[in-house]
């Protein structure tokens, strides 16, 4: 099961010291291949990533180890996704 997961930063200051620990937990769980990809917005307001679990429950345990959830500092909107089409080559950074 796939899903697109928006996270809006809330709290700057209080999400800052948290950054660090949150890009080590998104790199680990792309590694595991849980994180098809994940970015940041130009702006600083957040990013997003594409998430590939066994169901809802899966993703929302995973969600959880987030440094930013234990911070308090931010907001997750998840939606189900489905891919229709995708040019891979065009998904490296």
């Amino acid at each position: 099961m796939m899903h697109l997961v928006d996270v809006r930063i809330t709290d700057a200051a209080a999400a800052a010291p948290l950054l660090a620990a949150h890009r080590d937990y998104l790199a680990a769980h792309f590694a595991s291949g849980e994180f098809v990809l994940f970015g940041a917005y130009g702006d600083g307001s957040g990013g997003a990533l594409i998430a590939q679990t066994e169901s809802a429950g899966a993703l929302e345990a995973l969600l959880a180890l987030d440094p930013l959830k234990a911070g308090s500092c931010a907001v997750w909107n998840v939606s189900e996704f489905v891919v229709a089409a995708a040019h891979a080559d065009k998904l490296a950074g």
